[in-house]
């Protein structure tokens, strides 16, 4: 029986090609996404749990008492919370990382005996059990980094430095602020998977470090240090273990030691470390828990506008076929036999849907992760459990859909069908009419959020930031520091500004867009009563004295830092220069009464000399932050104020002018305007997303409605025969069909624009600088609603306007 339901489903489709070609659209596109969207997601919830060992890590944190996080911590931290916990407690081992700290130039001999030199910056110190406790498989060698001078290199790395020879025992030299020390690789492993928030191509041997000739004076970096936190500690807890007690216990056990801290520590899970909030502005997380909840309702409703759709398009369809299916009855065929068949049919067009919804995804793969700015790959359908939700939505949406209707024209009497004479019940037509009204809901909520993202967008962009971006050329500072000295980089800034092209130069340990290398929570005005003060966060950039000038950041009292103290450091010089926010934090009444007073940091007495205006060094999603300004000669970055528009010609007199100040180190540089954007990056991704959902949304709907707009022309073609005999003309039977479908539009609209308002305002609290929700986004969205909704009516209502009025008599 069911090959026969096949056989007449499969030659049903084939006849009626126009209509399934058009209800595929729909599913498939709205399939497509909705695949599109759960490989994103997917991509996004399962980074880091590729581990084996996932549901037991945890990174340790340290959050402030105003409820601020970091995870840098001292190195020698991860030693004394194993020596004094790992018997009373579930702890079982401790790995610590050290990101950054060492990026630098490495170079190889190769086997033509030439030296060639690389550039790194995903170089990472780690402990000698890394790659036991993290999953990241080795292609050759041994996984243990005990030794000092050993180093483990990524796959694509060691074709990089070997081409195809075995890298295994081969000596790498890596130049960095801690000199040039040689490494001997012992292991290489897996290129680390996109989905792994743990990011390096070089992992050396923590235990370098402990060797004072390794470190170049830098005796910060020492492994056992307890003093400067730039280690991340990872701890592997046994199961089922109370974390949070774990956490409290070496809370405690941190106050007994420090009584003055108030700090709490605190472990978070693995698996949550990629979509968890940023801390602040020194640890930003790669992903976005709500981003994520945000494309997995776009992805349910999507598909939801597609299933409506279909049940809109088929009830239309369905009409055509009354005399069959009242023939049917009359030869005896039973009420369920009709609704296996269309549920037969409605199956059949689902299961074909599907698979061009594959081949859509197969085809715009590429597009599709240039679209998100992620590698991301197909393998979704390699997942068992993505074919078995599948196969549940394929069965239910066919139950659904495909019962509806058949449930609806298996209904009629055999005689009203035969005769063509058939009213829908009152309920049957009201649930299709709300079922469109469902459809432009969602549409008009997808234009209204996609104008209220991209206002707020370009509001970001244009906003006066309090410092100029235009013509900003940075250039990344040396990296072998064995070579260069602070005379290397005040010789490459004079040489710098002689260039016609450019006007100043300054440097900096960081530049706007790139967040803070140092923060502190313990900075207090000189004389303060500590007793009543409670902590605040304070953040700090090292610059040189054309810093602010570069930037066009005013003072607004006070007076620059000089040459003199940029040479001498703050350290020693003693001066500081702080923003507006920080003079209020502080507790002075104006920035006049700041200058020339003292504020405490660790064991130093700093003398504020400047107060510069507020600006946003970061995107305007976070507030300004209290900020101290350290004279300093560090050679992070160079930034470049530049008066020619068109520099492309010039870049290698400046690339040969850096080669010969700073010889060993590669040349790299951006600009600042174009890196400073790349904060926006999630708004602009879920910009695109918006754009193309609202895109199908619109198309989907004006199908569902074209689907409703024929199903009511066929049942009232003799009303539109006796009207047109009576003298009506085509504009009368387009009102006369537009009217009522208007009045489900603007329903639509009604009711949408309050559920987008409060969920764009839900989003807009995301930033500390908003825009307002106006009244014309609305506006906008309603008239592209209605807009639409005329055309696609009126393509339908003109061509019943047009057929022979005695023909549609005649049919009654």
């Amino acid at each position: 029986m069911f090959i026969t339901h096949l056989k007449i489903a499969r030659r049903n489709l084939w006849r009626n090609k126009t209509f399934v070609t058009i209800n595929m659209a729909g599913l498939a596109i709205g399939i497509a996404l909705f695949i599109f969207i759960i490989e994103y997601v997917t991509f996004e919830w399962s980074a880091n749990r590729f581990h084996k060992n996932y549901t037991r890590l945890y990174r340790t944190m340290v959050v402030s008492q105003e409820d601020r996080s970091t995870y840098h911590l001292p190195p020698g931290f991860a030693p004394v919370i194993q020596q004094n916990f790992a018997n009373s407690t579930g702890i079982r081992a401790y790995v610590r990382t050290a990101e950054d700290i060492g990026n630098g130039v490495v170079s190889v001999t190769d086997n033509a005996n030439r030296e060639k030199a690389f550039l790194e910056d995903k170089v990472m110190y780690v402990d000698g059990n890394f790659l036991d406790l993290f999953t990241f498989p080795l292609v050759a060698g041994t996984p243990s980094l005990n030794e000092p001078n050993t180093v483990a290199i990524s796959e694509t790395t060691a074709r990089r430095y070997f081409d195809n020879d075995n890298a295994v025992g081969k000596i790498i030299k890596l130049s960095n602020q801690f000199g040039t020390t040689p490494y001997t690789v012992t292991a290489v492993f897996k290129d680390m998977p996109g989905e792994s928030d743990i990011k390096s191509n070089i992992l050396l041997s923590f235990k370098t470090l402990e060797n004072p000739a390794n470190r170049n004076g830098n005796d910060w970096a020492d492994p056992r240090s307890i003093k400067a936190g730039f280690s991340i500690v990872y701890l592997l807890i046994a199961d089922h273990s109370p974390v949070d007690q774990i956490a409290d216990q070496i809370t405690k056990f941190v106050h007994k030691v420090k009584p003055q801290s108030t700090d709490r520590m605190a472990f978070q899970p693995m698996s949550e470390l990629h979509l968890a909030p940023s801390f602040n502005y020194i640890h930003q997380t790669f992903g976005s828990l709500k981003l994520v909840v945000a494309l997995l309702s776009i992805a349910v409703l999507i598909l939801l506008i597609a299933w409506v759709n279909y049940i809109n398009l088929s009830t239309a369809q369905a009409l055509n076929r009354a005399k069959e299916v009242g023939v049917r009855k009359v030869l005896g065929a039973q009420r369920h036999e009709l609704v296996v068949q269309y549920l037969t049919e409605t199956f059949l067009l689902t299961i074909l849907s599907t698979l061009v919804a594959i081949l859509i995804v197969l085809a715009l793969q590429g597009v599709y992760n240039g679209f998100t700015g992620k590698s991301l790959s197909i393998l979704v359908l390699n997942r068992g459990w993505f074919w078995l939700m599948g196969v549940v939505l394929i069965i239910v949406s066919s139950i659904l859909s495909g019962g509806y209707v058949a449930l609806v024209l298996t209904g009629f009497s055999p005689i009203a069908m035969l005769r063509n004479k058939f009213n829908q019940s009152g309920r049957g037509l009201t649930l299709r009419k709300g079922l469109v009204v469902f459809q432009f809901m969602a549409s008009i909520i997808f234009i209204i959020a996609t104008i209220v993202l991209y206002r707020q967008l370009s509001y970001m962009q244009t906003q006066d930031l309090g410092i100029n971006l235009e013509q900003r050329l940075i250039i990344t500072g040396p990296s072998n520091q064995i070579d260069t000295s602070n005379t290397s980089a005040a010789t490459f800034k004079n040489e710098l500004s002689q260039l016609p092209f450019v006007k100043s130069v300054a440097s900096s340990d960081n530049t706007p867009g790139m967040g803070y290398n140092l923060s502190n929570n313990r900075i207090y005005r000189l004389g303060a009563d500590l007793s009543t003060m409670e902590e605040k966060t304070y953040y700090l950039l090292k610059v040189d004295d054309n810093y602010f000038g570069t930037y066009e950041i005013p003072l607004v009292a006070g007076k620059n830092f000089t040459p003199q103290m940029v040479q001498s450091g703050w350290e020693n010089d003693g001066k500081v220069i702080v923003n507006e926010k920080a003079v209020k934090q502080l507790g002075f009444t104006s920035a006049e009464n700041a200058i020339s007073q003292k504020i405490k940091w660790q064991d130093k007495d700093l003398e504020i000399i400047g107060v510069v205006k507020d600006y946003h060094h970061l995107s305007l999603r976070q507030l300004i932050e209290p900020t101290i300004f350290l004279p300093s000669d560090i050679d992070n970055y160079f930034t470049l104020k530049l008066n020619a528009a068109d520099i492309s010609g010039k870049i290698s007199s400046i690339k040969t002018l850096y080669e010969s100040v700073f010889p060993g180190n590669p040349f790299d540089y951006f600009f600042l305007d174009q890196m400073y954007d790349n904060q926006y990056k999630e708004e602009q991704r879920l910009g695109r997303f918006f754009i193309v959902s609202a895109l199908i949304a619109v198309f989907i709907a004006c199908m569902g409605l074209y689907g409703l707009t024929t199903f009511t022309a066929k049942q009232r073609k003799k009303e539109i025969g006796i009207r047109k005999v009576l003298g009506a003309n085509t504009n009368n039977i387009v009102q006369l069909l537009a009217k009522d479908f208007m009045k489900l539009v603007v329903i639509a609209i009604v009711t949408s624009c309050p559920i987008a308002w409060w969920l764009m305002h839900r989003w807009l609290e995301n930033f500390a600088y908003r825009i307002s929700i106006s009244w014309w986004m609305f506006v906008v969205a309603g008239v592209t609603a209605l807009l639409i909704a005329l055309i696609t009516i009126s393509m339908q209502a003109v061509k019943a306007a047009w057929v022979d009025p005695v023909k549609s008599i005649r049919t009654e």
